[in-house]
């Protein structure tokens, strides 16, 4: 008899708050290359400009920042059922924020 391992709801909540972040990074750093005054060959440039030579391609940043959001909005939807108020509402508002960079990243894409 093997018994599923369950990851306590914290836990899932946390790991969602970890994912959101480089989605939340990333999406600022987009935001401000791109309010400059600039041709959009140089907003590319001086954005991949903030990531290593491995990830010198804008929409292999844009993926990374969906799959995150995508992680982050599974493991916070796993953990709504928390008995703490302010833990839904944490989570509540990590989907929303993760839906809304999620959105931002494919529109981004196309």
């Amino acid at each position: 008899m093997s018994s599923p391992h369950k990851v306590p709801k914290k836990i899932t909540a946390i790991l969602a708050i970890v994912f959101l972040l480089p989605a939340v990074y990333i999406f600022g750093l987009w935001i401000n290359v791109f309010s400059k005054d600039t041709t959009p060959l140089q907003k590319i440039g001086e954005f991949t400009d903030h990531f290593p030579a491995l990830l010198s391609d804008y929409k292999v940043i844009m993926y990374i920042s969906i799959a995150c959001c995508l992680t982050a909005m599974i493991l916070a939807a796993k953990s709504f059922k928390q008995r703490l108020l302010s833990l839904r509402i944490a989570m509540w508002l990590t989907v929303m924020i993760s839906s809304l960079i999620f959105f931002m990243d494919i529109f981004q894409l196309l």
